[in-house]
């Protein structure tokens, strides 16, 4: 019993969020690279090791440095026992937030680490787009080869998220035909299974229309701002008749295909429409691309109790 009272005063004095024991993070360094950290505390508390990993590769990196009150320097070393480069870092209760620099460099990229159970270490490594399965039951690595188009160069993939056993990715496309044309497409899966996140199946079936309705509500607000991009005239000519303009800037219903582009980012999962009116090319400028957000906290109004969505809301 004194034992544990002693023990307590400790923490108290000390700072319980100055701990760093054993814990596994997992963030980004510069915003859009994914990685997962494993550190420890020595003998001395003051003391660092540890790996980290790009999540793209998986191929662990030593790590060790010091702690001095809630500042953290931690050296990157290659296999050869060469310094690669420095992280100089705050750790908080829940998250370290810093910067990482090569040797000799004055050049700075952020980095922002969050505390996270070490289980989901099992699916951190983000799989090959050969490996990500889309609903329709083709790869992402099939995708990009469709939209590499006349260069036949694939698309870039980059991360809107890579957490707590999902991702969240992206990728520009761009078509040189007759005419130009360019777009983004959004994916999230689940590396449980490695497949796509259909983002309406985990919606409560009984949260939907309330969920709808909120869409509806903002997407009419959208319209309401976009009436004043041209002339009345101007839409009545681009529709052909002034009942079919009038009608398509009232939101009457929404379609479950609302709910296929998606992904999430910075605490928000963003809904993205495009081309809401469905122009051809020819006027196509007159189109208008929304994005829906809606909070995590607010998320979890919707979602199916066992919806693996939940997991980003902890």
């Amino acid at each position: 019993m004194k034992n544990k009272t002693f023990l307590l005063a400790f923490l108290l004095i000390i700072g319980y969020g100055d701990i760093l024991k054993s814990q596994s993070y997992e963030g980004y360094i510069a915003d859009n690279i994914p990685v997962w950290f494993d550190l420890n505390a020595g003998t001395a508390d003051t003391l660092l090791n540890g790996t980290y990993f790009y999540k793209k590769n998986g191929e662990n990196i030593s790590i060790s440095g010091s702690m001095n009150g809630k500042n953290i320097i931690l050296y990157e070393k290659s296999k050869d026992g060469l310094i690669t480069g420095m992280f100089t870092c705050v750790i908080f209760e829940d998250s370290i937030t810093g910067s990482w620099s090569k040797p000799n460099s004055s050049k700075l990229l952020p980095v922002k680490l969050y505390k996270v159970n070490p289980s989901f270490r099992t699916c951190a490594t983000i799989p090959g787009a050969e490996k990500l399965i889309l609903t329709q039951g083709n790869t992402l690595n099939d995708e990009l080869k469709e939209y590499a188009g006349d260069a036949g160069k694939k698309p870039k993939v980059c991360y809107n998220f890579a957490q707590k056993c999902i991702v969240s990715i992206y990728f520009d496309w761009e078509y040189l035909g007759p005419y130009l044309s360019t777009g983004t497409i959004h994916h999230t899966f689940n590396l449980n299974n490695n497949k796509e996140i259909a983002l309406l199946k985990e919606i409560d079936p009984g949260k939907l229309p309330q969920l709808k309705n909120k869409m509806k509500t903002r997407i009419q607000k959208e319209l309401d701002g976009a009436l004043n991009n041209y002339k009345a005239a101007e839409w009545i000519d681009a529709f052909g008749d002034k009942k079919t303009f009038e009608d398509a800037f009232k939101v009457s219903d929404l379609q479950d295909g609302a709910f296929d582009n998606y992904y999430i980012r910075n605490g928000f999962l963003f809904i993205r429409i495009d081309d809401y009116f469905g122009f051809p090319h020819a006027i196509a400028e007159m189109d208008i691309t929304m994005i829906i957000d809606i909070s995590f906290a607010e998320l979890g109004l919707y979602l199916n109790s066992n919806s693996i969505l939940q997991n980003v809301r902890q």
